[in-house]
């Protein structure tokens, strides 16, 4: 079992890394992501893995919208666009997306894309481990609580 627990950890990360390095088009890239994903995936992805476990709480629309939050939240953090400037002006490819440091509904939508694509990934990642775990039997049946 822990060797099932393990694969679908590092399916979890690489799954993500190898779509984020494709994306960018940059197998170099690849490293680095599975790095971050990893991360994510021991820190915050297996501690709520291991309590969903405990409940008994193992469906994969659960594990998938787990997983985006995952990829959301992290960087949604460190990236929060409002940061009071007055005087501030930022331009994205001739739009105003910010103004006195309060983005415009042009960079609220922006930002949202953006949380958007490491949600994607996230659930990326959290699909593969699901079904790594399913795959390998390592998943008793779903509780019908």
């Amino acid at each position: 079992m822990p060797f099932a627990w393990i694969t679908a950890i590092l399916l979890g990360a690489l799954v993500p890394a190898a779509i984020s390095s494709a994306a960018v088009q940059m197998i170099v890239m690849l490293p680095v992501a599975f790095v971050f994903a990893l991360g994510h995936a021991l820190i915050l992805g297996l501690p709520i893995a291991l309590i969903y476990r405990a409940k008994r709480w193992q469906w994969p629309g659960l594990a998938v919208a787990t997983g985006f939050l995952i990829g959301v939240i992290p960087i949604g953090i460190f990236t929060w666009p409002v940061r009071r400037s007055p005087g501030s002006t930022a331009w994205a490819n001739g739009v105003l997306v910010s103004v006195d440091g309060i983005p415009t509904l042009v960079g609220w939508l922006d930002f949202l894309r953006f949380l958007g694509m490491f949600g994607a990934l996230g659930a990326s990642g959290a699909l593969a481990f699901w079904l790594t775990l399913r795959w390998t039997g390592a998943l008793d049946e779903p509780s019908s609580e």
